[in-house]
């Protein structure tokens, strides 16, 4: 591990490093240097990296607090632990601090391999000495991130968690902590980015109790967005049911006020900026022996997440409402639009996004009545997302759980 702090200039700098050293912190002068708890880049790797799972070689202070370890990459190994190319992807070093080893943590998997991630935990030093952070001081926290090729998805949530002791003993599963003593990304984005690194950044109060940083996703899959993602043609990495991150650059710094670290007036992304675009298919299995209802329920409808506007598919299933309809002159459908949970919080900060279950109702009911079926004969009804869809499995990502819950049904009603 590689400790910098920043020169000593003059006896009252001379003075704040002594006393950062005895673990009594003091919020520095505007006119002193920035006071680093942390400057983590992995350079001192203390033995040559031949296999995953070797964070523990990155140097004293520096664990993995979970059975799943995290890994170390660098320029002088060769084949899966190499730089730029290795086993999860290929990452040119950072340009800051140093540039021949970085990390590499899970950070997100689906389903029932949800447990299964990796963390980075660091000891706070102060040059050789352990030190604990002062209640009520103000610290700038930041690392990189570059997402790895192999991983099928992206996601939110990448956080630093600050503890008394160290967490998870070595333990199977994930780590789920929240409250204060968490601090993610100032925007909390998915990060979806291959090539090249950016900066997951905020402020921390401090507590008064902190010995350890932690560095993953501490939240629960139900309250981490994800994305789908898809590797460049050119990558070699093979894809995995992952999100994978290479991690480099930990520094927690102390500062007068929030406005000295550099993400405090970042903006957080908009919510339909990670807004799915899977779309949800299927062909309706009819056959002669069905009732007419039965044929008609099973050309429920699916739709793009924050969209109302009709896929080719759904268009032939309404083809054959309306030759049902049709051929049977009295008979009335109820037309049940849904949404999902995403789309009813993106509605809160975007009115585009209100009421998407009336919205693909209005759309279904158009191109029925486009096509000659009097709208007298319909029934419309608004579901939200108080109804699961009956599609929904107990294998599927929440991706795709998603993806299901945004239809249109339609019901014969007598």
């Amino acid at each position: 591990m590689k400790l910098q702090t920043t020169p000593i200039r003059s006896l009252l700098v001379a003075c704040a490093f002594l006393a950062l050293t005895q673990g009594a912190f003091a919020q520095k002068g505007k006119k002193t240097n920035e006071k680093e708890i942390v400057n983590v880049t992995f350079e001192g790797a203390s033995e040559d990296i031949t296999e995953l799972n070797s964070i523990a070689l990155a140097g004293k202070g520096i664990s993995s607090p979970t059975e799943i370890k995290a890994d170390l990459f660098s320029k002088s190994a060769t084949g899966d632990m190499g730089i730029p190319a290795n086993l999860y992807g290929s990452e040119e070093p950072t340009t800051e601090n140093g540039g021949n080893v970085y990390a590499g943590i899970v950070a997100y998997k689906p389903g029932k391999m949800a447990g299964e991630r990796s963390y980075i935990t660091i000891q706070l030093m102060q040059g050789k000495e352990p030190v604990t952070l002062k209640k009520g001081l103000t610290y700038c926290v930041e690392y990189s991130v570059s997402l790895g090729e192999s991983s099928k998805f992206a996601c939110n949530n990448l956080g630093a968690y600050f503890s008394k002791d160290t967490p998870g003993n070595g333990e199977a599963g994930a780590i789920y902590q929240a409250g204060d003593h968490v601090v993610k990304s100032q925007v909390n984005k998915v990060y979806n980015g291959f090539f090249g690194w950016e900066k997951v950044c905020n402020t921390y109060t401090a507590k008064g109790d902190e010995k350890y940083i932690t560095i993953g996703n501490f939240d629960l899959n139900d309250k981490t967005q994800f994305q789908a993602v898809k590797k460049p043609k050119d990558a070699e990495a093979d894809p995995l049911t992952h999100a994978y991150y290479y991690i480099d650059n930990i520094v927690v710094r102390l500062v007068d006020s929030p406005t000295e670290c550099a993400c405090y007036n970042a903006k957080p992304p908009k919510i339909e900026d990670n807004f799915s675009t899977l779309v949800f298919d299927k062909t309706p299995e009819i056959n002669d022996k069905m009732t007419i209802e039965k044929k008609i329920a099973a050309q429920t409808i699916f739709f793009r997440q924050g969209k109302s506007s009709l896929t080719e598919n759904a268009r032939v299933n309404l083809d054959f409402v309306v030759a049902q309809m049709n051929a049977n002159p009295a008979m009335k459908i109820e037309v049940e639009g849904h949404n999902d949970a995403l789309e009813i919080k993106a509605g809160a900060e975007n009115e585009d996004y209100l009421d998407m279950d009336r919205k693909r109702v209005a759309a279904a009911v158009k191109y029925l009545t486009n096509n000659g079926i009097s709208e007298d004969r319909i029934i419309k009804s608004y579901k939200s997302d108080s109804i699961p869809s009956s599609e929904i499995g107990e294998d599927d990502d929440p991706e795709v759980k998603d993806a299901k819950s945004r239809r249109v049904e339609f019901r014969v009603k007598l």
